[in-house]
């Protein structure tokens, strides 16, 4: 339906899911905050997908953050609630195992800015705009920290909070925020050449490899070399990682069972 908040397609292995509010500049209200890490979830559990790709319709805006008007209608414990949609959506993008790929053209601010950052690749258009400007409106990006300081590091990522700076995708790639930025006119194709590059790997080598990133993120440096090391041993076993190693020995393109 073209007037659903959050639009969900799969198309040769892709799951492109999109933030379809652009009169709204495609701000998240409770409801779509939960709609769309339910999407996120159900194309890391569909086989048909190797990519996701996140995006926001109408090329105004990513996604600038949380509906204002849900919070101002709620009370502070119904609110509490209802936040849990953003924090599903931060949880989710830390156990999937799929790659996915945000695609940023416009505004990415406030939990839109948090949004970007989540997926494991992030490319915007020269022309985007990121920040967290909550400090501006009394607020503060309380969940957003948690994926900000682990992208750009605490000093950084204190002082975008503390100003509420908004800063253009050249800064952002500088800092680390995102991986690539293109122009508009390009920006389609450079999502789709490097989720193409990803849909030539194999699913299950990737998916273990993202398993163990996810899980090492809070690991002490030890437990992390540990369980690490079972994970070699676990990658090595597969179908995939012996035809892998064969066909680089063969010197032939590798055949990926999945």
């Amino acid at each position: 339906m073209d007037g659903a908040p959050i639009l969900y397609r799969v198309e040769d292995q892709i799951a492109w899911i999109s933030i379809n509010q652009p009169k709204k500049m495609n701000r998240l209200d409770f409801a779509s905050m939960r709609e769309l890490a339910l999407s996120v979830d159900k194309a890391d559990k569909d086989p048909g997908v190797k990519v996701i790709v996140i995006s926001g319709e109408g090329g105004k805006a990513f996604c600038a953050g949380g509906d204002l008007g849900d919070f101002a209608a709620e009370s502070v414990l119904a609110g509490k609630n209802n936040l849990q949609g953003y924090a599903d959506l931060c949880l989710v993008f830390n156990r999937i195992t799929t790659p996915s790929i945000a695609m940023i053209s416009g505004y990415a601010l406030a939990g839109g800015c948090g949004l970007a950052m989540l997926p494991h690749i992030s490319i915007a258009t020269y022309d985007s705009v990121l920040g967290v400007p909550e400090i501006k409106v009394g607020v503060w990006p309380m969940m957003v920290m948690a994926i900000l300081f682990r992208t750009v590091g605490r000093k950084k990522g204190l002082e975008l909070i503390c100003t509420g700076e908004q800063i253009d995708a050249r800064e952002a790639l500088r800092i680390g925020m995102i991986n690539k930025v293109t122009t508009r006119d390009e920006l389609l194709d450079e999502v789709l050449a490097v989720a193409n590059q990803l849909k030539g790997l194999s699913r299950s080598i990737m998916s273990l490899g993202l398993e163990a990133f996810n899980h090492i993120g809070d690991l002490e440096y030890t437990k992390a070399i540990s369980y690490l090391r079972n994970m070699v041993v676990m990658v090595s076993e597969t179908s995939d990682s012996i035809e892998g190693r064969n066909a680089f020995i063969e010197k032939r393109k590798p055949v990926w069972e999945d």
